[in-house]
């Protein structure tokens, strides 16, 4: 396995724990369910835990953003200069080749 598979594979599995582990703590504390009796009820409590989910609902979102970027720089065929899966930067607009 290389390198860049190894890298869009992790990548991807952290925006499935940050998707799956967001959606829980946003629902979980606000649903009804008996697991939870000795959590305790205060609308604060409930507010802070939803919070950290949607935390990590924002995280997954801006590293599938990063990850869907340089899943499109691979199809086009620009991985070979640069990009975030790659190890490159990517170029400024106003840098020149050169």
């Amino acid at each position: 396995m290389s390198h860049r598979s190894a890298s869009v594979i992790g990548n991807a599995l952290f925006v499935f724990y940050c998707a799956a582990v967001g959606v829980y703590l946003l629902v979980s504390p606000w649903s009804g369910a008996a697991g939870h009796a000795r959590l305790p009820g205060a609308g604060f409590f409930r507010g802070f835990v939803s919070g950290l989910g949607l935390i990590h609902l924002a995280a997954g979102i801006a590293d599938l953003r990063v990850l869907s970027r340089g899943l499109q720089l691979r199809a086009d065929g620009l991985s070979d200069k640069a990009g975030p899966l790659s190890g490159g930067e990517l170029p400024r607009s106003g840098d020149e080749p050169g």
